[in-house]
């Protein structure tokens, strides 16, 4: 690969903290409930299948997305939902911290390259993502933009047309394989899968690039332009 004109970033799982998170919203709402039958590890895994397929059918704001998702999940445990439920949803994402490597990373890697997100989510939320991170982004692509998410290979290439580059010069960095890796690859970016959770890559699934931590995402990035 030629050095990258850009690194684009999933924003989270990959940027901030996404299991830590929804896992401490599922707790706080299943203790508030009296549920403390129901494991929040399990229901947040459950969630996330019904938000995948949410995300593929028609577009709408992922706000309401978080809230139906969440409205279904609780009805398949017997807990009732309240529409506050589903804004404190929405509210918790505001406040999910950033993993304690992405800071330091990203002001390093801004020294090769310019960065951006592209991301499943309301460009207001990102706002308060970003703003946790505490780093300017050169250009943040959001599904509300796109008004498509992915894994549907339009948000990348609306995010192509904005970035000015040619793909090859775009190494796209993310944790959620299932989404990213390949509508990535598809429009022709290069690829870098983030490990975080120290596990192989599924069958199924290709990167060019595989890293532990943003660490080494930096150190790759450097050695591709220094060469």
């Amino acid at each position: 690969m030629k050095a990258p004109g850009w690194v684009t970033f999933d924003c989270y799982g990959t940027l901030i903290n996404w299991d830590a998170g929804i896992n401490g919203f599922f707790t706080d709402l299943l203790h508030r409930k009296g549920c403390m039958t129901v494991p929040a590890a399990d229901l947040r895994i459950r969630w996330e299948q019904i938000q995948f397929d949410l995300i593929r059918g028609v577009y709408r704001p992922y706000k309401e997305i978080l809230k139906l998702s969440l409205r279904a999940v609780l009805s398949e445990v017997n807990v009732a939902y309240e529409e506050t439920d589903g804004n404190d949803f929405v509210e918790s994402l505001k406040g999910w911290a950033p993993f304690p490597d992405v800071p330091q990373s990203l002001e390093r890697l801004r020294r090769f390259c310019r960065i951006a997100i592209v991301s499943n989510i309301d460009r207001d939320l990102l706002g308060h993502s970003v703003a946790l991170m505490g780093v300017p982004f050169d250009a943040l692509i959001t599904a509300e933009d796109a008004r498509t998410y992915k894994p549907n290979r339009r948000i990348f290439e609306f995010a192509l047309s904005h970035l000015g580059c040619e793909p090859m010069r775009v190494l796209h960095v993310a944790f959620g394989y299932r989404y990213d890796l390949g509508p990535a690859r598809e429009v022709g970016m290069k690829t870098c899968w983030l490990d975080r959770g120290g596990e192989k890559l599924p069958l199924g699934f290709q990167a060019d690039f595989v890293a532990m931590d943003l660490t080494e995402v930096v150190a790759l990035v450097e050695a591709l332009t220094l060469g």
